[in-house]
Protein backbone atom coordinates (compact mmCIF):
# COMPACT_ATOMS: atom_id res chain seq x y z
CA UNK A 1 0.00 0.00 0.00
CA UNK A 2 1.65 3.19 -1.18
CA UNK A 3 1.16 6.80 -0.15
CA UNK A 4 2.63 8.51 -3.18
CA UNK A 5 0.02 10.08 -5.46
CA UNK A 6 2.29 9.80 -8.50
CA UNK A 7 2.64 6.06 -7.95
CA UNK A 8 -1.15 5.70 -7.93
CA UNK A 9 -1.60 7.72 -11.14
CA UNK A 10 -2.36 6.04 -14.46
CA UNK A 11 -1.19 7.32 -17.81
CA UNK A 12 -4.62 8.84 -18.48
CA UNK A 13 -4.90 10.44 -15.03
CA UNK A 14 -1.51 12.07 -15.63
CA UNK A 15 -2.89 13.58 -18.82
CA UNK A 16 -5.94 14.74 -16.88
CA UNK A 17 -3.71 16.34 -14.24
CA UNK A 18 -1.83 18.20 -16.98
CA UNK A 19 -5.14 19.54 -18.30
CA UNK A 20 -6.14 20.74 -14.82
CA UNK A 21 -2.77 22.44 -14.45
CA UNK A 22 -3.27 24.16 -17.80
CA UNK A 23 -6.55 25.55 -16.47
CA UNK A 24 -4.67 26.81 -13.42
CA UNK A 25 -2.16 28.60 -15.64
CA UNK A 26 -4.98 30.31 -17.54
CA UNK A 27 -6.50 31.52 -14.27
CA UNK A 28 -3.21 32.98 -13.06
CA UNK A 29 -2.04 34.44 -16.38
CA UNK A 30 -1.90 38.18 -17.01
CA UNK A 31 -0.81 37.87 -20.65
CA UNK A 32 -4.18 38.83 -22.12
CA UNK A 33 -3.60 42.50 -21.19
CA UNK A 34 -7.03 42.59 -19.61
CA UNK A 35 -5.94 42.33 -16.01
CA UNK A 36 -6.79 45.90 -15.09
CA UNK A 37 -10.36 45.43 -16.29
CA UNK A 38 -10.91 42.37 -14.09
CA UNK A 39 -12.28 42.76 -10.57
CA UNK A 40 -10.32 41.83 -7.48
CA UNK A 41 -12.05 38.99 -5.68
CA UNK A 42 -10.91 37.90 -2.22
CA UNK A 43 -11.97 34.36 -1.30
CA UNK A 44 -11.87 33.46 2.41
CA UNK A 45 -12.31 29.74 3.08
CA UNK A 46 -13.10 27.74 6.19
CA UNK A 47 -11.77 24.22 6.94
CA UNK A 48 -14.01 22.34 4.51
CA UNK A 49 -12.41 20.69 1.46
CA UNK A 50 -15.80 20.92 -0.26
CA UNK A 51 -15.71 24.72 -0.16
CA UNK A 52 -12.22 24.76 -1.67
CA UNK A 53 -13.54 22.54 -4.44
CA UNK A 54 -16.44 24.92 -5.05
CA UNK A 55 -14.17 27.95 -5.42
CA UNK A 56 -11.80 26.10 -7.75
CA UNK A 57 -14.79 25.06 -9.87
CA UNK A 58 -15.50 28.75 -10.18
CA UNK A 59 -12.04 30.07 -11.05
CA UNK A 60 -10.24 27.32 -13.00
CA UNK A 61 -9.64 28.25 -16.62
CA UNK A 62 -11.09 31.71 -16.00
CA UNK A 63 -8.54 34.49 -16.57
CA UNK A 64 -11.25 36.77 -15.18
CA UNK A 65 -9.93 35.83 -11.70
CA UNK A 66 -6.26 36.60 -12.42
CA UNK A 67 -6.38 39.50 -9.94
CA UNK A 68 -8.02 37.43 -7.22
CA UNK A 69 -6.67 35.87 -4.06
CA UNK A 70 -7.63 32.78 -2.04
CA UNK A 71 -7.08 32.73 1.73
CA UNK A 72 -6.91 29.23 3.22
CA UNK A 73 -6.93 27.93 6.78
CA UNK A 74 -3.94 25.87 7.89
CA UNK A 75 -5.82 22.60 7.32
CA UNK A 76 -6.33 23.36 3.62
CA UNK A 77 -3.14 25.34 3.13
CA UNK A 78 -0.88 22.41 4.01
CA UNK A 79 -1.67 20.48 0.82
CA UNK A 80 -3.15 23.18 -1.41
CA UNK A 81 -0.90 26.21 -1.03
CA UNK A 82 0.16 25.87 -4.69
CA UNK A 83 -3.29 25.28 -6.12
CA UNK A 84 -3.18 28.76 -7.71
CA UNK A 85 0.50 29.80 -7.71
CA UNK A 86 0.99 33.29 -6.36
CA UNK A 87 -2.67 33.72 -5.42
CA UNK A 88 -2.96 31.63 -2.24
CA UNK A 89 -2.22 32.82 1.28
CA UNK A 90 -2.83 31.65 4.83
CA UNK A 91 -5.34 33.31 7.15
CA UNK A 92 -5.94 32.72 10.86
CA UNK A 93 -7.26 35.84 12.62
CA UNK A 94 -9.81 38.61 12.38
CA UNK A 95 -7.01 41.16 12.42
CA UNK A 96 -5.31 39.44 9.50
CA UNK A 97 -8.49 39.50 7.42
CA UNK A 98 -9.13 43.15 8.17
CA UNK A 99 -5.57 44.02 7.19
CA UNK A 100 -5.85 42.10 3.91
CA UNK A 101 -9.13 43.82 3.03
CA UNK A 102 -7.60 47.21 3.82
CA UNK A 103 -4.42 46.56 1.83
CA UNK A 104 -5.87 44.68 -1.15
CA UNK A 105 -9.09 46.69 -1.50
CA UNK A 106 -11.00 43.88 -3.23
CA UNK A 107 -14.16 44.54 -5.23
CA UNK A 108 -15.86 41.37 -3.95
CA UNK A 109 -15.31 39.35 -0.76
CA UNK A 110 -16.50 35.72 -0.90
CA UNK A 111 -16.74 33.58 2.23
CA UNK A 112 -16.81 29.85 1.54
CA UNK A 113 -18.63 29.18 3.65
CA UNK A 114 -19.32 32.04 6.04
CA UNK A 115 -21.82 29.95 8.00
CA UNK A 116 -19.18 27.36 8.86
CA UNK A 117 -16.46 29.75 10.07
CA UNK A 118 -17.99 30.13 13.59
CA UNK A 119 -19.06 26.47 13.68
CA UNK A 120 -15.45 25.42 13.06
CA UNK A 121 -14.21 27.87 15.73
CA UNK A 122 -12.17 29.88 13.23
CA UNK A 123 -13.83 33.19 14.15
CA UNK A 124 -16.70 34.07 16.45
CA UNK A 125 -19.91 35.23 14.83
CA UNK A 126 -19.22 38.68 16.25
CA UNK A 127 -15.77 38.78 14.66
CA UNK A 128 -17.13 37.56 11.33
CA UNK A 129 -19.79 40.26 11.41
CA UNK A 130 -17.14 42.90 12.06
CA UNK A 131 -15.17 41.72 9.04
CA UNK A 132 -18.30 41.86 6.88
CA UNK A 133 -19.11 45.37 8.12
CA UNK A 134 -15.56 46.57 7.51
CA UNK A 135 -15.81 45.24 3.95
CA UNK A 136 -19.17 46.86 3.21
CA UNK A 137 -17.96 50.13 4.74
CA UNK A 138 -15.23 50.07 2.07
CA UNK A 139 -17.86 49.41 -0.65
CA UNK A 140 -16.79 45.77 -1.02
CA UNK A 141 -19.53 43.41 -2.22
CA UNK A 142 -19.88 40.52 0.27
CA UNK A 143 -21.01 37.05 -0.83
CA UNK A 144 -21.20 33.76 1.06
CA UNK A 145 -21.43 30.13 0.06
CA UNK A 146 -24.15 28.27 1.92
CA UNK A 147 -23.95 24.52 2.65
CA UNK A 148 -27.50 24.65 4.03
CA UNK A 149 -28.99 25.70 0.68
CA UNK A 150 -30.89 28.73 1.94
CA UNK A 151 -32.85 27.02 4.69
CA UNK A 152 -31.25 28.88 7.59
CA UNK A 153 -32.67 32.25 6.57
CA UNK A 154 -36.18 30.81 6.55
CA UNK A 155 -35.94 28.74 9.72
CA UNK A 156 -33.75 30.81 12.07
CA UNK A 157 -36.73 32.90 13.27
CA UNK A 158 -38.75 29.71 13.87
CA UNK A 159 -35.95 27.86 15.66
CA UNK A 160 -33.25 25.82 13.97
CA UNK A 161 -33.96 22.96 16.37
CA UNK A 162 -36.91 22.18 14.10
CA UNK A 163 -34.71 21.35 11.12
CA UNK A 164 -31.21 20.58 12.43
CA UNK A 165 -30.68 17.51 14.58
CA UNK A 166 -27.56 15.35 14.34
CA UNK A 167 -28.58 11.85 13.35
CA UNK A 168 -27.68 9.24 15.97
CA UNK A 169 -29.02 5.70 16.55
CA UNK A 170 -32.39 5.48 18.30
CA UNK A 171 -30.85 3.19 20.94
CA UNK A 172 -27.83 5.45 21.57
CA UNK A 173 -26.38 5.39 25.07
CA UNK A 174 -26.69 8.33 27.44
CA UNK A 175 -23.19 9.62 26.73
CA UNK A 176 -23.79 9.80 22.97
CA UNK A 177 -27.20 11.37 23.51
CA UNK A 178 -25.62 14.07 25.68
CA UNK A 179 -22.91 14.73 23.09
CA UNK A 180 -25.60 15.07 20.42
CA UNK A 181 -27.51 17.53 22.57
CA UNK A 182 -24.41 19.68 23.08
CA UNK A 183 -23.48 19.56 19.39
CA UNK A 184 -27.04 20.42 18.30
CA UNK A 185 -27.10 23.39 20.67
CA UNK A 186 -23.81 24.70 19.28
CA UNK A 187 -25.06 24.38 15.71
CA UNK A 188 -28.36 26.10 16.48
CA UNK A 189 -26.64 28.93 18.33
CA UNK A 190 -23.76 29.55 15.93
CA UNK A 191 -25.74 29.20 12.72
CA UNK A 192 -28.54 31.46 13.93
CA UNK A 193 -26.02 34.10 14.96
CA UNK A 194 -24.20 33.89 11.62
CA UNK A 195 -27.45 34.00 9.67
CA UNK A 196 -28.54 37.18 11.46
CA UNK A 197 -26.15 39.15 9.21
CA UNK A 198 -25.14 36.72 6.43
CA UNK A 199 -28.77 36.53 5.30
CA UNK A 200 -28.34 40.04 3.87
CA UNK A 201 -25.74 38.93 1.33
CA UNK A 202 -25.88 37.04 -1.95
CA UNK A 203 -25.57 33.25 -1.57
CA UNK A 204 -23.30 31.36 -3.96
CA UNK A 205 -23.99 27.81 -5.19
CA UNK A 206 -21.98 25.67 -7.64
CA UNK A 207 -25.03 24.49 -9.62
CA UNK A 208 -28.13 26.00 -11.14
CA UNK A 209 -30.66 26.54 -8.34
CA UNK A 210 -33.71 24.98 -9.94
CA UNK A 211 -36.78 25.90 -7.87
CA UNK A 212 -39.37 23.99 -9.92
CA UNK A 213 -41.39 21.61 -7.79
CA UNK A 214 -39.94 22.64 -4.41
CA UNK A 215 -41.06 25.15 -1.80
CA UNK A 216 -39.53 28.58 -2.23
CA UNK A 217 -38.85 31.35 0.28
CA UNK A 218 -38.23 35.09 -0.01
CA UNK A 219 -34.54 34.51 0.77
CA UNK A 220 -34.21 32.43 -2.42
CA UNK A 221 -34.05 35.70 -4.33
CA UNK A 222 -30.42 35.88 -3.21
CA UNK A 223 -29.49 32.54 -4.82
CA UNK A 224 -26.58 32.90 -7.25
CA UNK A 225 -25.08 30.02 -9.22
CA UNK A 226 -22.62 29.41 -12.05
CA UNK A 227 -21.51 26.92 -14.67
CA UNK A 228 -17.87 26.88 -15.72
CA UNK A 229 -17.71 25.47 -19.25
CA UNK A 230 -13.92 25.28 -18.98
CA UNK A 231 -14.40 22.26 -16.70
CA UNK A 232 -15.98 20.21 -19.47
CA UNK A 233 -13.31 17.65 -20.32
CA UNK A 234 -12.00 18.06 -23.89
CA UNK A 235 -13.16 15.31 -26.25
CA UNK A 236 -9.60 14.27 -27.09
CA UNK A 237 -8.92 13.69 -23.40
CA UNK A 238 -12.19 11.82 -22.86
CA UNK A 239 -11.33 9.41 -25.67
CA UNK A 240 -7.88 8.46 -24.36
CA UNK A 241 -7.46 4.73 -23.78
CA UNK A 242 -5.34 3.78 -20.80
CA UNK A 243 -2.64 1.13 -20.92
CA UNK A 244 -2.99 0.70 -17.16
CA UNK A 245 -5.64 -1.35 -15.40
CA UNK A 246 -8.86 0.51 -14.53
CA UNK A 247 -9.03 2.17 -11.13
CA UNK A 248 -11.84 2.82 -8.69
CA UNK A 249 -12.02 5.53 -6.03
CA UNK A 250 -13.76 5.42 -2.65
CA UNK A 251 -14.17 8.73 -0.78
CA UNK A 252 -15.46 9.41 2.72
CA UNK A 253 -15.11 12.51 4.90
CA UNK A 254 -14.29 12.42 8.59
CA UNK A 255 -17.81 13.40 9.62
CA UNK A 256 -19.39 10.75 7.37
CA UNK A 257 -16.99 8.18 8.84
CA UNK A 258 -18.22 9.20 12.28
CA UNK A 259 -21.82 8.93 11.11
CA UNK A 260 -21.34 5.43 9.74
CA UNK A 261 -19.53 4.19 12.85
CA UNK A 262 -22.23 5.64 15.12
CA UNK A 263 -24.89 3.63 13.33
CA UNK A 264 -22.99 0.47 12.44
CA UNK A 265 -20.19 0.32 15.00
CA UNK A 266 -16.55 1.02 14.16
CA UNK A 267 -15.51 -2.61 13.79
CA UNK A 268 -18.40 -3.52 11.53
CA UNK A 269 -18.02 -0.47 9.30
CA UNK A 270 -14.24 -0.83 8.90
CA UNK A 271 -14.67 -4.50 8.01
CA UNK A 272 -17.36 -3.52 5.52
CA UNK A 273 -15.11 -0.94 3.86
CA UNK A 274 -12.20 -3.37 3.71
CA UNK A 275 -14.47 -5.92 2.08
CA UNK A 276 -15.51 -3.38 -0.56
CA UNK A 277 -11.89 -2.52 -1.31
CA UNK A 278 -10.76 -6.12 -1.55
CA UNK A 279 -13.66 -6.99 -3.83
CA UNK A 280 -12.50 -4.27 -6.21
CA UNK A 281 -8.90 -5.46 -6.00
CA UNK A 282 -10.01 -9.04 -6.71
CA UNK A 283 -11.73 -7.79 -9.86
CA UNK A 284 -8.29 -6.71 -11.09
CA UNK A 285 -8.91 -3.02 -10.35
CA UNK A 286 -6.56 -0.60 -8.68
CA UNK A 287 -8.59 0.61 -5.71
CA UNK A 288 -7.82 4.07 -4.33
CA UNK A 289 -9.32 4.99 -0.96
CA UNK A 290 -9.45 8.59 0.26
CA UNK A 291 -10.47 9.20 3.86
CA UNK A 292 -9.54 10.34 7.37
CA UNK A 293 -6.29 9.10 8.89
CA UNK A 294 -8.07 7.26 11.74
CA UNK A 295 -9.98 5.11 9.27
CA UNK A 296 -6.90 4.54 7.14
CA UNK A 297 -4.99 3.23 10.16
CA UNK A 298 -7.85 0.85 10.94
CA UNK A 299 -7.91 -0.40 7.36
CA UNK A 300 -4.17 -1.02 7.41
CA UNK A 301 -4.64 -3.27 10.42
CA UNK A 302 -7.08 -5.49 8.50
CA UNK A 303 -4.30 -7.37 6.73
CA UNK A 304 -0.74 -8.35 7.60
CA UNK A 305 0.11 -8.57 3.90
CA UNK A 306 -0.22 -5.33 1.89
CA UNK A 307 -2.38 -5.64 -1.22
CA UNK A 308 -0.63 -3.80 -4.06
CA UNK A 309 -3.99 -3.17 -5.73
CA UNK A 310 -5.24 -1.13 -2.74
CA UNK A 311 -3.92 2.38 -2.15
CA UNK A 312 -4.90 4.27 1.02
CA UNK A 313 -4.63 8.05 1.15
CA UNK A 314 -5.45 10.87 3.48
CA UNK A 315 -6.87 13.98 1.80
CA UNK A 316 -4.58 15.38 -0.89
CA UNK A 317 -4.02 18.31 -3.23
CA UNK A 318 -6.87 19.22 -5.57
CA UNK A 319 -5.23 18.26 -8.87
CA UNK A 320 -3.97 14.93 -7.52
CA UNK A 321 -7.41 13.92 -6.28
CA UNK A 322 -9.41 15.33 -9.16
CA UNK A 323 -7.26 13.82 -11.92
CA UNK A 324 -7.83 10.36 -10.45
CA UNK A 325 -11.54 10.96 -9.88
CA UNK A 326 -12.15 12.10 -13.44
CA UNK A 327 -10.44 9.04 -14.89
CA UNK A 328 -11.85 6.43 -12.50
CA UNK A 329 -14.02 3.66 -13.88
CA UNK A 330 -16.26 4.11 -10.83
CA UNK A 331 -16.25 6.42 -7.82
CA UNK A 332 -17.99 5.53 -4.56
CA UNK A 333 -19.32 7.90 -1.89
CA UNK A 334 -21.05 7.90 1.49
CA UNK A 335 -22.43 11.42 0.92
CA UNK A 336 -24.91 12.54 -1.75
CA UNK A 337 -23.71 16.15 -1.57
CA UNK A 338 -19.94 15.67 -1.69
CA UNK A 339 -18.72 18.51 -3.91
CA UNK A 340 -16.19 16.39 -5.81
CA UNK A 341 -19.21 14.64 -7.32
CA UNK A 342 -20.28 17.73 -9.24
CA UNK A 343 -17.52 17.90 -11.84
CA UNK A 344 -18.18 14.26 -12.61
CA UNK A 345 -21.89 14.88 -13.11
CA UNK A 346 -21.12 17.88 -15.35
CA UNK A 347 -19.10 15.51 -17.53
CA UNK A 348 -21.65 12.71 -17.63
CA UNK A 349 -19.72 10.40 -15.31
CA UNK A 350 -21.76 8.19 -12.99
CA UNK A 351 -21.07 7.88 -9.28
CA UNK A 352 -22.08 5.15 -6.83
CA UNK A 353 -23.69 6.33 -3.59
CA UNK A 354 -23.86 4.22 -0.44
CA UNK A 355 -25.59 6.77 1.81
CA UNK A 356 -27.22 10.22 1.83
CA UNK A 357 -24.50 11.43 4.22
CA UNK A 358 -24.35 13.43 7.42
CA UNK A 359 -25.82 16.68 6.12
CA UNK A 360 -28.91 15.19 4.49
CA UNK A 361 -29.40 12.91 7.52
CA UNK A 362 -29.28 15.79 9.99
CA UNK A 363 -31.03 18.71 8.26
CA UNK A 364 -34.74 18.36 7.55
CA UNK A 365 -35.96 19.60 4.18
CA UNK A 366 -32.42 19.76 2.78
CA UNK A 367 -32.61 16.62 0.68
CA UNK A 368 -35.22 17.92 -1.77
CA UNK A 369 -33.00 20.91 -2.49
CA UNK A 370 -29.96 18.69 -2.95
CA UNK A 371 -31.89 16.71 -5.56
CA UNK A 372 -33.29 19.85 -7.23
CA UNK A 373 -29.97 21.71 -7.41
CA UNK A 374 -27.09 19.26 -7.33
CA UNK A 375 -28.88 16.57 -9.34
CA UNK A 376 -31.21 18.87 -11.32
CA UNK A 377 -34.34 16.99 -10.26
CA UNK A 378 -33.08 13.42 -10.79
CA UNK A 379 -32.88 11.34 -7.60
CA UNK A 380 -29.99 8.85 -7.70
CA UNK A 381 -30.23 5.29 -6.48
CA UNK A 382 -28.24 4.00 -3.50
CA UNK A 383 -26.03 0.92 -3.58
CA UNK A 384 -26.26 -1.50 -0.65
CA UNK A 385 -22.72 -1.52 0.79
CA UNK A 386 -23.24 -5.06 2.07
CA UNK A 387 -24.03 -6.31 -1.44
CA UNK A 388 -21.44 -8.21 -3.44
CA UNK A 389 -19.83 -6.06 -6.12
CA UNK A 390 -19.66 -7.38 -9.67
CA UNK A 391 -18.77 -5.61 -12.89
CA UNK A 392 -22.13 -6.58 -14.36
CA UNK A 393 -23.97 -5.36 -11.28
CA UNK A 394 -22.23 -1.98 -11.32
CA UNK A 395 -22.93 -1.49 -15.01
CA UNK A 396 -26.59 -2.22 -14.38
CA UNK A 397 -26.65 0.08 -11.33
CA UNK A 398 -25.46 3.16 -13.23
CA UNK A 399 -27.60 2.49 -16.32
CA UNK A 400 -30.42 4.73 -15.10
CA UNK A 401 -28.04 7.67 -14.66
CA UNK A 402 -26.56 7.13 -18.10
CA UNK A 403 -30.05 7.49 -19.57
CA UNK A 404 -30.44 10.81 -17.74
CA UNK A 405 -26.98 12.15 -18.60
CA UNK A 406 -27.76 14.32 -21.69
CA UNK A 407 -30.70 15.98 -19.93
CA UNK A 408 -28.70 16.61 -16.75
CA UNK A 409 -25.66 18.00 -18.53
CA UNK A 410 -27.86 20.44 -20.43
CA UNK A 411 -29.65 21.46 -17.22
CA UNK A 412 -26.42 22.46 -15.48
CA UNK A 413 -25.57 24.89 -18.30
CA UNK A 414 -28.59 27.07 -17.44
CA UNK A 415 -26.45 28.83 -14.83
CA UNK A 416 -24.44 31.89 -15.97
CA UNK A 417 -20.71 31.75 -16.57
CA UNK A 418 -18.42 32.82 -13.70
CA UNK A 419 -17.71 36.16 -15.39
CA UNK A 420 -21.39 36.82 -16.09
CA UNK A 421 -22.25 36.04 -12.48
CA UNK A 422 -19.59 38.26 -10.95
CA UNK A 423 -20.24 41.14 -13.34
CA UNK A 424 -23.88 41.01 -12.25
CA UNK A 425 -22.82 41.13 -8.60
CA UNK A 426 -20.93 44.35 -9.24
CA UNK A 427 -23.85 46.14 -10.93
Amino acid sequence: MVENWDDAASDVSKAMKSWLQELTQITCSNTENKANSFPKVLFVLDNDYGELTTILYLVLGQNYFSQSKILLTSRLYEKNQNVLPGQVELWSTEEGLLETIQNDQPDILVFAAGYLIPVHNLLTSEALERVCKAATDQSVKVVTADPFLGLLSEWSPKGLNQIISIDIPTDANENLANLKQQADKKLHTELAAANSFLCEYEHLYPTYTDMSGIKTYASDEKNRSFFNEKLVIPSELQSLQSKDKPHWMFIISEVDFQTQTMHLGAGKFVAMVWNLLTQGANLDRTVIFLGPSALINMLRSMSNTPNENIRLFNFGAFDDVMSLLLTAEYTFYWNVVSHTILIQLWNGKSVVLFDKGHLARSVSYLYERVIAWYYQGWEPNYFDQTQKITLEGLADFVSDHKKQTPKLMKAYTRAPSPAELFNSLLK
